[in-house]
């Protein structure tokens, strides 16, 4: 398993990592070798900091590992070298070696839409041939699907990003007085607030309303009050009881589209109705049983009244949230395809 963080980085750890108690339950050995050391996210973390002397022990690791024992299957994580030329990511091919990439994030567009000229020149097909060497792709929804068989995937499966509800408690909320309006995310993805926020103030003083936000930043002028909570992987699933409504606003870009909603599905999962952006898999996720889908500052505002004035009504939403992760977002429901897919790939690569 070549994942591009380790635990800390919420891809690696959703998207590989929290399946490996079923590739073992199925009897797999799994050897984690993950790029990017904790150093590095935590300084990623911190300030934004992108040193370039872990991302250089980084390649020296991966490159290592490369020319170590032969796995019987190699499941990358989005790319095998970021920023490298494409021509690197046939070092699995040139061994022999199957593997399986997997995409939760639309990363080709840090090369095919980069701001830089020699980026987009030189880069803008890096991962094709990493994709057309894969025994499969794994992607996180049809916008990477897609991308995937456009540049010669041999087969895709869309694997969506999933959560364990054992981990979300299930508890009624709390009445307040106000509705609490829920985000998580990073403080870098704050900024996607800007139409809830809109929102929310022109809904002052006629629905209580309060921000419950977990890894934000406190925002400045907030015509009512925000809840400002910092992100930890042992606290995030507590703090979701304490919200009403879950959101998730997106800007409509190729970026965008290529999200998988997991803040959608931890909501979901704390048993509370959503509203979210109608970009990419969003609209998939959120059907009337759950949720509402909202566009403009307008449509947010009226979405958010909608059921802020109708609490019976969240309380049915959050219930059928809960059990529509259940079946459709959760490990249990996900693993059989990955581990199946895997076996196959591992099948297929040995000779008849």
């Amino acid at each position: 398993m070549m994942p591009r963080y380790t635990d800390l980085g919420p891809s690696s750890r959703l998207r590989l990592s929290q399946l490996i108690p079923a590739l073992r339950e199925a009897g797999a050995s799994v050897e984690v070798s993950p790029f990017f050391s904790d150093r590095y996210l935590n300084g990623y973390f911190n300030d934004g900091a992108k040193s370039k002397v872990e991302t250089v022990r980084a390649i020296a690791r991966r490159a290592a590992r490369l020319a170590g024992p032969a796995p019987d299957i190699a499941w990358i994580e989005k790319e095998l070298f970021p920023y490298l030329p494409g021509a690197t990511e046939r070092a699995l091919t040139a061994r022999g070696i199957p593997y399986v990439v997997d995409y939760d994030d639309a990363i080709f567009h840090n090369y095919d839409l980069s701001g830089s000229a020699l980026v987009r020149r030189v880069l803008a097909e890096k991962l094709t041939p990493l994709i057309r060497g894969a025994a499969a792709i794994t992607a996180g929804n049809p916008y990477l699907a897609d991308y995937a068989v456009r540049h010669g995937a041999r087969r895709v499966v869309e694997v969506p990003t999933v959560v364990d509800p054992g981990r979300y408690p299930v508890t009624a909320p709390a009445d307040t007085g106000a509705v609490r309006i829920g985000w998580i995310g990073t403080p870098a993805n704050a900024r996607y607030l800007d139409p809830v926020i809109a929102a929310m103030a022109q809904l002052a003083g006629t629905v209580p309303l309060e921000l419950v936000t977990i890894g934000a930043d406190p925002i400045p002028d907030l015509p009512f009050t925000q809840h400002c909570h910092p992100w930890t992987e042992a606290t995030e699933a507590e703090l979701l009881t304490e919200i009403d409504i879950g959101v998730m606003p997106l800007r409509d870009s190729p970026w965008e589209r290529g999200k998988c909603g997991y803040k959608l599905i931890q909501y979901m999962a704390a048993a509370r109705p959503v509203i979210a952006s109608p970009v990419g898999v969003n609209a998939t996720i959120v059907d009337p049983a759950v949720g509402l889908l909202a566009d403009t500052v307008e449509e947010w505002s009226a979405a958010i009244a909608e059921l802020a004035t109708d609490r019976a009504r969240r309380l049915a939403m959050g219930n059928a949230a809960r059990a529509r992760v259940e079946r459709h977002y959760s490990v249990d429901a996900i693993a059989p395809t990955v581990v199946a897919t895997l076996a196959d790939a591992i099948a297929a690569a040995r000779p008849a």
